[in-house]
């Protein structure tokens, strides 16, 4: 098994049934598909993989997980893996265990919302609810008026009494009666059946407090929809701070991703992966945070990016980025002068990056290159380049141990090593746990000088 990351047996379309020692998995219609985790990957990246291979709506479903944990060379129990700290636990399993693969059983039942006393049969609560009540809460009792819109009475006729912000969304995103086609029109209910409480009137902050969360794909093909308020909060640039592109984007845009299907069935138009990213980074009018291009990304798109995104603060840089679009990124580290964050794999010149980074980015101070080689060269790089660095994660990396004893003692600002499940040095290592007992937070669970786990 590579020591980067753990092989997983995911299985789905059936249920978990407990035996006296063991956990099963029962279904007529049982699939199963094997993938790779690396080390470190958290719960929600775990629900993504879930739902590109399986195809199932993370929005439309509840997801329980069950991983069929050993304690025993005879006897296994279920565990339920809800964030990421179970996910960690689940990843160390051939660690401690022996075993080649991880087995998870995957449970999904369809979301039921439920529906306002007064609202028609065909309207249902939205999930986006809790959200916008949390968002609600921060604008409450302003000078805007909106307190005011928000109070009714109640049984005993006082008007202080807070009701909880009720969304409504019709099947197919329609807002208000059935209809038989798409309609962004007002609601037609009666003012008293809706508690007199109008989209219109919600505080656009609100919708742009919470839309920002959503991500790229609800922000082209589900907010818009809904109503024309959420079309109009959607459009401001804070919605698009965060431009992490869905990975399932492949190099032609069209591929067999689920959002490349979604975003042609919406557009029914053919446009190339430079012309949809260069729109995409528009909407964001140089306010964009946070960017993760695609593996279809081009060097015109890439060049674009550096120049319409000023302000950018975190970079993921994509696996799948082909060598010619690597090679300029070097170049255009300069135009990022706030870069704080890099994400980045073993494919990029990492020295040449840091080089600039030094040079331009005052304000770095997390690495993440899970899975990288680190040699002499690498570890030179970072204590040189980045002797103020702060966050430092290696997990799943091939790294020497002189390597790892040269950042510990060259990189004296550090507060978060995650050096877990490396090769080449050993997690007992009495030199480096010495010189790493300053940093707050090291961890380096599951590194074998060998790289095989026993």
């Amino acid at each position: 098994m590579d020591a980067t990351s753990v092989a997983v047996h995911c299985y789905w379309n059936g249920r978990v049934k407990m035996e006296s020692k063991d956990v099963d998995y029962e279904g007529d219609n049982v699939n199963m598909m094997p993938i790779n985790l690396n080390y470190g990957t958290t719960y929600a990246e775990l629900l993504d993989k879930i739902c590109t291979i399986t195809g199932i709506d993370r929005f439309d479903f509840e997801f329980n997980i069950i991983c069929r944990y050993p304690i025993s060379s005879r006897e296994c129990k279920p565990i339920p893996i809800k964030n990421d700290e179970a996910v960690e636990l689940m990843l160390e399993v051939p660690i401690r265990s022996g075993v080649s693969c991880v087995e998870i059983y995957l449970e999904s039942n369809a979301v039921s919302f439920p529906v306002e006393a007064n609202a028609p049969a065909n309207v249902q609560i939205s999930p986006s609810i809790r959200l916008l009540e949390q968002e609600s809460n921060a604008v409450y009792g302003g000078n805007d008026g909106l307190a005011d819109k928000l109070l009714s009475k109640d049984g005993y006729g006082n008007t202080s009494v807070r009701r909880p912000l009720t969304c409504v969304i019709v099947r197919k995103f329609y807002y208000g009666e059935a209809s038989s086609k798409n309609s962004n029109d007002p609601p037609t209910y009666d003012d008293k059946e809706m508690g007199g409480r109008k989209w219109e009137d919600l505080n656009m902050d609100c919708l742009v407090n919470v839309f920002h969360k959503v991500g790229i794909e609800s922000l082209l093909l589900d907010v818009p929809r809904v109503c024309k308020s959420w079309h109009r909060a959607s459009l401001d640039p804070k919605c698009w701070e965060s431009l992490m592109f869905p990975e399932d984007i492949k190099c032609k845009i069209w591929d067999n991703g689920r959002f490349s299907k979604r975003l042609m069935m919406e557009y029914q138009e053919n446009f190339s992966s430079t012309a949809f990213i260069k729109f995409v980074i528009d909407r964001s009018r140089g306010c964009a945070a946070a960017l993760g291009l695609p593996g279809c990304c081009t060097e015109e798109a890439l060049e674009y990016a550096a120049n319409e995104c000023p302000e950018l603060k975190t970079l993921k840089l994509n696996t799948d980025l082909p060598n010619k679009q690597r090679k300029i990124i070097p170049r255009l580290i300069p135009k990022w002068k706030n870069l704080e964050v890099l994400v980045l794999d073993r494919r990029h010149k990492m020295k040449e990056i840091l080089d600039q980074i030094a040079l331009h980015c005052s304000n770095f101070m997390r690495l993440s290159a899970p899975g990288i080689k680190v040699g002499n060269w690498e570890a030179s790089a970072i204590v040189t380049s980045l002797p103020n660095l702060r966050y430092l994660v290696l997990n799943g990396a091939t790294i020497e141990r002189k390597s790892v004893v040269m950042i510990l003692q060259g990189c004296k600002q550090l507060v978060h090593l995650d050096a877990r499940g490396c090769t080449r040095f050993d997690e007992d290592d009495a030199e480096i746990l010495e010189l790493a007992s300053h940093i707050p937070s090291f961890m380096c669970e599951g590194s074998r000088r060998n790289g095989r786990f026993t």
